[in-house]
């Protein structure tokens, strides 16, 4: 979570780890954020990719003639 204030006419970004109970505004906690931000919206859009696909017909056919 991230947010901005202004302290003596500066603007500072702030990241909470922990939902807002502490804040830090070191820039390696802010690039470490937006780093686990990206990759979990990677692995977000992966798993969305997977169910995209769309079963082969003929293969599920094939699989529902073994099993009997």
């Amino acid at each position: 979570m991230t947010k901005q204030i202004e302290i003596h006419g500066q603007r500072v970004q702030l990241y909470s780890f922990d939902d807002g109970r502490t804040w830090s505004s070191t820039p390696q906690s802010i690039v470490a954020f937006g780093q686990r931000k990206t990759l979990l919206r990677l692995e977000l859009q992966k798993s969305f990719e997977r169910i995209d696909v769309v079963p082969d017909p003929i293969r599920i056919t094939s699989l529902n003639l073994r099993s009997q």
